[in-house]
């Protein structure tokens, strides 16, 4: 049957003139199974390629293979300038942002070099279409008195169900801004990850985007508050460092959706837990200056995307920095 099934994918990938040939939706499956299973990325990586796809269909339903020129990716763009938005409890036309066009662009890319590379596309509609210029006015870390904000309402200000789950979020924000951990890699993590004697955290490979494992030393703060959760959750059996509030199991992706609402309904700011990355990137870089050696903590394959993490610099940091220039040490 084994053979059978691969003598028929051979014929297809011979027969230009095919009907799966020209079905969008299904070389699109191939792709993400090739990106998948060969490329090895990761669940959150094929999760975007699978939303630029989706919101590529929503623009024509029915587009095809021979559809894919230049011509149809402007018009796409325009779609998505034009269309009305949910914003709130109205529904609102409001520009795509540039930053928003460039990730969009990017794992569609992916997608139409794919196509080019098998011979699929002639060329990739992309190629005669400028890169947007993308600048960041946003600030992703924390500044002091909102992270402030956060611990005083996590201590203070949230009436949680028990002393142990109080205890475990606040030793989950300390965890995520002392160590840049991302979603996933918190949410995996189990006991034997953690050596509180070694000081050292161990974030397997299975669980990290880049697919490779990294040790993140831990500070005496960091310590303090892990040792003080774990000394509440001891009548757990599961394996999973973190716990769930409602079972004996590991926190959810949904547990995490609910602390971050309810810490943003709180505070009035954007407690998304990515920004928490953000603040640590920050944090290391003015307090160490240490590029590489955050990269490595933060499991970077390319140093363009640590980089990419210095876009929340607080202006105060610069200005600071410049007064710190004399003409005495000029080389």
């Amino acid at each position: 049957m084994r053979r059978k099934l691969y003598t028929q994918h051979n014929n297809f990938r011979h027969s230009p003139d095919s009907k799966k040939d020209s079905d969008l939706k299904y070389l699109h499956d191939l792709f993400i199974k090739y990106k998948l299973h060969g490329a090895r990325n990761a669940q959150a990586t094929i999760r975007d390629y699978r939303q630029a796809f989706e919101l590529l269909l929503k623009f024509d339903c029915e587009l095809k293979l021979k559809d894919l020129t230049e011509n149809t990716i402007i018009n796409f763009f325009e779609f998505l300038d034009t269309r009305e938005r949910q914003i709130g409890t109205q529904k609102l036309v409001r520009t795509i942002k540039n930053s928003s066009v460039a990730s969009l662009r990017s794992k569609l890319n992916s997608f139409f070099v794919w196509l080019n590379e098998r011979h699929y596309i002639k060329a990739n509609p992309f190629d005669k279409i400028p890169f947007p210029k993308v600048t960041y006015t946003d600030r992703r870390a924390f500044s002091p008195k909102e992270f402030e904000a956060i611990c005083y309402a996590i201590n203070t200000r949230i009436d949680w169900q028990n002393l142990l789950i109080k205890k475990r979020n606040i030793a989950v924000i300390m965890f995520l801004v002392l160590t840049g951990v991302r979603k996933k890699e918190l949410l995996g993590l189990h006991l034997s990850d953690i050596d509180i004697d070694r000081k050292l955290i161990h974030v397997p490979g299975e669980i990290s985007k880049s697919k490779r494992t990294r040790i993140i030393p831990m500070n005496a703060t960091l310590i303090l508050y892990l040792t003080d959760y774990l000394s509440y959750r001891q009548h757990y059996t599961t394996n999973f460092l973190w716990i769930s509030s409602t079972q004996d199991r590991g926190f959810t992706e949904h547990g995490t959706k609910h602390l971050v609402h309810l810490l943003s309904k709180v505070t009035k700011i954007n407690c998304h837990l990515h920004r928490f990355r953000h603040t640590f990137a920050i944090n290391y870089y003015t307090q160490t200056h240490d590029l590489i050696g955050l990269q490595k903590l933060m499991g970077h394959t390319s140093f363009k995307m640590t980089l990419r993490y210095m876009r929340s610099l607080p202006d105060e940091y610069v200005v600071d920095q410049m007064q710190k220039i004399t003409i005495d040490e000029f080389i």
